[in-house]
């Protein structure tokens, strides 16, 4: 066995992950309004089912990786095929890379002179995979698509499109558009090129032996060291890195699909509940003796919508798929909301001070309907809905 055989053999090996489902982490353990259908609507082997959250059997997951990118909190933990895509590409040296899934048998032939395998399918790189690439200094990123009609995954492939419809459009801001192409054929008499498995990049015998002595060093206990991928958000940070990879952009009316703006009026009592569900850290509430400011970043958001159901005086407003100028081109932290705080005089819990008021909005609200209950916006409209679905339902 060569070197790199030897190289490639402990690459896999270090480099596989059981494959997971944390289920504390998806909306729907958040959120009891949320509406995501996003993993089971994509699992191409149905081992993913509807449910409150999402049951998941790993014994029918046939390893696609398509829910990655799709689930935008991160509740699908696996190897992240991304950062070994970037790495090998970088260490080839290549100006003109392909893209080839883990079921493409022609992967050794190609227009291209080199080429990067993942493992699972394409659809789950997502759209921060390409710009990455792009960010990188490749000229040229070809995403082969020639496997893809007798591939049992073959329904993924309207997703693979739509990650580079989307890369591309982002590409458009800076007019490299162009850079990143797929192929439905591959036709014509090319010789056998390399191609390195993203989990195997090209290495010299000095980086080699170099590794190996470094995989010999007892590893340092860490509190991320457990089974769950201790950044739920790598697919967000892809593509912000990338974004920040590229130059200055020329144009930045691209509508950003899967963020949002965030607006807080004057009624906000200042209680943090919003920014205590964010599952981002997108909102944040900071508090000192006296006053109050929260804060959101809009390039974290990722449009779920959570804190706007749980708002109880409904103070929130979100406008979704902004542009990129409104995403990027602002302040990663503005202050949507700040005051002064005051100390209620009956339970002493800190609100925002209102003129002619020394109740919090909780006593306030007590006081004035003691045989009542407040709900959220989210309960509220909810409890709304199934009471006319069973009213629809008594009718029939």
């Amino acid at each position: 066995m060569n070197l790199l055989a030897l190289a490639e053999r402990w690459g896999e090996a270090l480099a596989t992950k059981p494959f997971g489902f944390a289920a504390d982490r998806c909306l729907h353990a958040a959120d009891k309004f949320a509406t995501c259908t996003a993993c089971y609507d994509i699992c191409p082997a149905s081992a993913i089912q509807p449910g409150k959250p999402p049951a998941f059997d790993v014994e029918s997951c046939q390893l696609c990786r398509a829910c990655l990118p799709v689930c935008p909190v991160g509740a699908f933990t696996a190897d992240d095929e991304v950062p070994a895509l970037l790495n090998c590409a970088e260490r080839i040296g290549a100006k003109t890379v392909e893209v080839v899934c883990s079921l493409n048998a022609n992967v050794d032939t190609g227009p291209a002179a080199a080429a990067v395998r993942v493992r699972g399918c394409l659809a789950g790189l997502g759209v921060g995979a390409y710009l990455g690439l792009v960010g990188q200094g490749l000229e040229k990123v070809v995403v082969r698509l020639d496997a893809c009609a007798d591939c049992p995954w073959s329904q993924l492939r309207s997703q693979v499109e739509s990650q580079i419809q989307q890369a591309q459009g982002l590409l458009a801001l800076w007019e490299r558009a162009e850079t990143l192409a797929c192929v439905d054929v591959v036709a014509g008499d090319f010789a056998k090129r390399p191609f390195w498995n993203a989990t195997s990049p090209p290495m010299s015998r000095r980086s080699f032996f170099s590794w190996r002595e470094n995989e010999k060093k007892p590893a340092a206990a860490s509190p991320s060291a457990v089974d769950a991928d201790p950044n739920p958000f790598h697919q967000r940070l892809h593509l912000l890195r990338a974004v920040k990879q590229m130059p200055a952009a020329t144009s930045s009316e691209q509508a950003m699909s899967g963020f949002a703006l965030l607006a807080v009026n004057d009624d906000c009592t200042a209680c943090g509940v919003c920014a205590r569900v964010c599952p981002t850290g997108a909102l944040q509430m900071e508090t000192a003796k006296s006053s109050y400011q929260l804060t959101f970043s809009p390039q974290i958001c990722i449009a779920c919508d959570v804190c706007s159901h749980v708002c109880a005086p409904n103070t929130i407003t979100l406008t979704h798929d902004p542009t990129f100028e409104q995403v990027f081109g602002t302040a990663v932290d503005q202050i949507v909301q700040q005051g002064e705080l005051a100390k209620c005089s009956k339970c002493h819990a800190p609100f925002a001070a209102k003129a002619g008021t020394d109740l919090c909005p909780v006593c306030e609200f007590r006081r004035q309907n003691p045989f009542g209950s407040a709900m959220p916006p989210g309960l509220a409209l909810h409890q709304t809905k199934k009471n006319l679905t069973g009213a629809r339902r008594i009718t029939l």
